[in-house]
């Protein structure tokens, strides 16, 4: 939903998702990489406030005020979406409220970029597709197109191929180790193997059975060269199967009736922090469909 603020602001939910698995294919000639992963949204997410005016003196303004993005404004993924889509007579003022832990695998930026392509969509009135704003997304972000998609999917290519997908929801725990990880770091240090062999996908597909037999290829790489990482998936393994999220630095687990969740908490390693989430087949950013 959208919620009127002070002044002439909207307000804008924005998602953070998990991989619940993720699979490295192969890379490609132009460097990036073709995977099959499977994103669901969670109740975690930043606040994008948007104002929209008409421009002065014919000059377009697209000011950002992201305090925590760490590069210029013009190199924010939402000043790159205000440059893709926001007609040309207009202005745009654009503040974030980061919940999102940065450089967590949570996909916060491409959520910001989506976000905002959503929400200039809807106060101006474009009227563009689904499939019109994630084209515009994938030239901003390879994960912007599942966050402008509005449903839980089954991700491939770079992330432009999207099977919408509802999965039952899941109750989560999950852990932030106050360190970032760079995803083009990531992948460009990665080392394909022959481990990760391409899923062939039939319809129907019990794409929740998958949650239980797939992991993440880039774990192993995430654990040797991160101990801060290493030493808090070790601690969530005693009570499950846990897992990283994208290229980290977020670790989790899926929860059960079983799990005692105080108990987890009590002894959890130092400088982490830690949010009980549910999963969500939607994209809180939308108030009505386009």
């Amino acid at each position: 939903m959208i919620i009127k603020n002070h002044s002439d602001f909207t307000k804008f939910f924005s998602p953070a998702k998990v991989n619940l698995f993720l699979k490295v294919i192969n890379k490609r000639p132009d460097g990036y990489h073709n995977i099959q992963s499977l994103f669901t949204f969670i109740d975690l997410n930043d606040e994008i406030f948007v104002e929209i005016r008409e421009s002065k003196n014919e000059t377009q303004e697209i000011k950002v005020d992201n305090p925590l993005s760490g590069c210029r404004e013009q190199d924010d993924l939402i000043y790159k979406a205000c440059q893709q889509i926001l007609p040309g007579h207009l202005s745009i003022s654009i503040k974030v409220k980061k919940n999102i832990p940065q450089g967590g695998g949570l996909g916060g930026g491409s959520s910001n970029a989506a976000t905002t392509l959503i929400a200039i969509n809807q106060l101006c009135k474009l009227g563009l597709s689904f499939n019109e704003l994630a084209d515009i997304g994938l030239k901003i972000g390879a994960d912007v197109p599942f966050f402008i998609h509005n449903s839980s999917a089954f991700v491939e290519g770079v992330g432009e191929k999207i099977t919408k997908v509802n999965i039952t929801p899941l109750q989560i725990l999950l852990c932030y180790p106050q360190t970032n990880i760079s995803t083009k770091q990531i992948f460009s240090a990665f080392k394909l193997t022959n481990k990760s062999k391409e899923l062939k996908i039939t319809a129907p597909c019990n794409y929740e059975q998958l949650i239980h037999t797939q992991g993440n290829d880039l774990e192993p790489y995430v654990l040797l060269h991160n101990d801060k990482i290493k030493q808090l998936y070790s601690y969530l393994n005693q009570y499950g199967n846990a897992r990283i999220t994208g290229t980290g630095s977020c670790c989790f687990l899926i929860l059960n009736d079983d799990h005692q969740n105080d108990e987890i908490i009590k002894n959890m390693p130092s400088n982490v922090d830690y949010y009980f989430v549910s999963t969500l087949n939607h994209n809180k950013a939308y108030n009505r469909s386009i």
